[in-house]
């Protein structure tokens, strides 16, 4: 396969903020694909645009796709993708992607991506595949939100509140999570009076209340859908620790009914999460620590039985940092964002030694998202067990409706 057109553009994502898609051609094969930004990006993903601006990153790409065409760059394999990477080098020797941007990297690899999968007559996640059984990953449904996810002033601390529905059959586990956030709208209603319908960035319900109040409530249903449905349900947070860190202690903002601000040590945080997930029964606990305190996962991991202790802005989707939270124990599960090493190459090496190690991995979308469906290809493709990805909303319903469409085609 090679490059006979080429175009990247500025689009906006579902926050509203600026972003690139690209348009990519092969003889009658015609691709797009955009980058997903997120709010609270982690101490080390890649730089999302080039220092100097989204738009000389769209120059750029515009002026590198040019060159692969000119220069008749073949792309056969996955593997191909080491030749985007090594010409990007010649222009950015950054080890985060600054002067061109990560996203730059993502979007174009991305596309070239889906035209390989295309020249071999097969869908991306066939291709990615290569031959294995396909696994249609688990949806994570971020069903209540707040921090850094929420801009009104009076919010929860943690990012998100999690349905994980325990089924294998996708489209029974969209379901359940689509009851879930409709119980929980029903609940906020009638419970959360300075409410006012207010949703996160990723279209998560966004309460007023603290986070045990928040956590009871998502307690509640879950146990209010299981009754009703019949299937079990996991309940997970996502506490984003690193957003309320001030560098010495946890500043909660909104701890209590009668306390507004508590400042808890690193101890008294891990404490307070501890006792969270025993107290409501969770079995998934993500990013509970800020983004350097891998003693403090370990600690957490060591307390907490069957529970996944997931790491995000601990890990950035980086292999070296992956490396280390292994040695030192501190998590058994890890979110997957291509986009946060911007290559693709990268993202598949870390996901490889993650399974090696038997870590679990979810794939996950960003809270800026767009219509691109690729990351539900990815997670099939790649034998993910778990995906983020939300549940309403069209940039999220692009990735669910796409999962339904591939277990569909599965079953044929």
């Amino acid at each position: 396969m090679q490059l006979t057109n080429f175009v990247a553009r500025k689009i906006y994502n579902s926050r509203k903020e600026a972003t690139i898609e690209v348009i990519a051609e092969s003889h009658d094969k015609k691709v797009m694909a955009s980058a997903p930004s997120g709010k609270s990006k982690g101490k080390y993903e890649v730089q999302d645009f080039s220092v100097r601006g989204i738009d000389f990153s769209i120059s750029f790409l515009n002026v590198f796709g040019k060159r692969l065409i000119n220069e008749k760059i073949s792309f056969e394999t996955f593997a191909d993708l080491e030749k985007i990477e090594a010409i990007a080098r010649k222009y950015d020797q950054t080890k985060n992607w600054a002067f061109i941007g990560g996203n730059a990297l993502y979007v174009i690899e991305t596309a070239v991506l889906k035209l390989i999968a295309m020249s071999h007559e097969q869908e991306l996640w066939q291709f990615l595949l290569e031959g294995k059984h396909p696994l249609m990953p688990v949806p994570i449904g971020n069903v209540m939100g707040g921090g850094a996810h929420v801009s009104a002033s009076k919010k929860v601390d943690w990012q998100e509140f999690l349905f994980i529905p325990r089924t294998t059959n996708f489209f029974e586990a969209k379901f359940v999570n689509e009851v879930a956030y409709k119980e929980a709208k029903k609940v906020l209603e009638d419970k959360d009076l300075e409410w006012n319908g207010k949703l996160s960035d990723e279209n998560a319900l966004a309460p007023t209340l603290n986070c045990e109040t928040t956590l009871a409530l998502a307690d509640s249903i879950r146990n209010t859908i299981q009754d009703k449905l019949g299937i079990s349900i996991g309940l997970g947070i996502d506490c984003a620790a690193t957003t309320f860190w001030t560098g010495v202690k946890y500043r909660y903002h909104n701890f209590s009914s009668t306390i507004k601000q508590k400042d808890l040590l690193p101890e008294q945080n891990s404490a307070f999460i501890v006792d969270m997930a025993r107290k409501y029964n969770l079995s998934y606990v993500e990013d509970p620590m800020h983004c350097e305190d891998f003693s403090g996962y370990a600690n957490i991991l060591r307390r907490l039985k069957n529970c996944f202790v997931v790491g995000d802005d601990l890990i950035c989707t980086r292999q070296e940092r992956l490396e280390k939270a292994i040695r030192e124990k501190a998590i058994n599960a890890i979110i997957i964002k291509p986009n946060q090493v911007a290559s693709l190459l990268e993202t598949k090496k870390t996901i490889d030694f993650a399974k090696k190690h038997e870590i679990v991995t979810i794939l996950s979308h960003r809270s800026g998202e767009t219509l691109d469906n690729v990351l539900a290809h990815f997670a099939v493709g790649w034998r993910i067990p778990f995906i983020k990805c939300g549940i309403v909303g069209s940039e999220r319903l692009a990735k669910l409706n796409e999962l339904l469409r591939i277990e569909r085609q599965i079953k044929e």
